[in-house]
């Protein structure tokens, strides 16, 4: 009888502990597998990452990320939305410039052959900067009456005169005293005393050596 219950208390233990064995050698042939089971059965029991940790391996975004700022050389979208709006303003304003420009050059050769007269400020005869604004007045803008005037109305610019430009020179008198629109490179049409309104060129000599630059009325 005593080897009867000896027999049992002995079997009992056996079977309480195999269990706790089994769990043991699981835990430590595979530690990965016993975190991933701890943490299905009980996700209060997950682990986070911590600060600065790689999250690339937790395979987790912080709830920071959402708010965060736009990394160092990338634009966020509304300023991407203000660049495309001032590109666009732009590009109108450098289309309405061309149209602009195109139109003047029509009106202007639209005179070629009306002879000159010093003082003329219409189609029957102009002087030059009477010829100028008469042009620049069809497109409905105003210019001062006299080369110099001219001169000191319109805006410097870099680079060589394109069409609308007004070019100027020094001819008989110092300073502005004669004016052209140009016809874009080095050609442009004015009213000369000598031919009426005509087509001449920035290289002819005698321009060349009077020539004192262009400026511009139409952006």
């Amino acid at each position: 009888m005593h080897r009867s219950l000896l027999t049992g208390l002995f079997v009992c233990i056996l079977s309480a502990g195999v269990p706790a064995i089994a769990c043991a050698d699981t835990a430590g042939d595979s530690g990965t597998q016993a975190a991933a089971t701890a943490a299905v059965a009980s996700p209060s029991d997950v682990a986070l990452p911590t600060e600065g940790a790689d999250l690339a391996m937790w395979n987790a975004t912080p709830a920071s990320a959402v708010n965060a700022e736009p990394p160092a050389g990338s634009m966020s979208s509304a300023r991407v939305s203000r660049l495309l709006h001032v590109q666009k303003f732009a590009s109108g304003i450098a289309a309405r410039g061309a149209a602009m420009a195109s139109m003047l050059t029509r009106n202007a050769l639209r005179f070629l052959g009306v002879p000159y007269a010093f003082g003329g400020t219409t189609a029957r005869a102009f002087d030059c900067s009477g010829y100028v604004q008469h042009v620049f007045a069809m497109t409905g803008t105003h210019l001062p009456r006299t080369a110099d005037a001219q001169f000191f109305a319109a805006h410097r610019f870099a680079g060589k005169p394109k069409a609308g430009d007004l070019v100027f020179f020094q001819t008989y008198e110092p300073g502005p005293s004669h004016v052209g629109i140009s016809l874009g490179g080095d050609r442009f049409v004015h009213a000369s005393s000598s031919h009426g309104v005509t087509v001449s060129t920035l290289h002819d000599s005698y321009w060349s050596a009077r020539y004192l630059g262009a400026k511009r009325v139409v952006h």
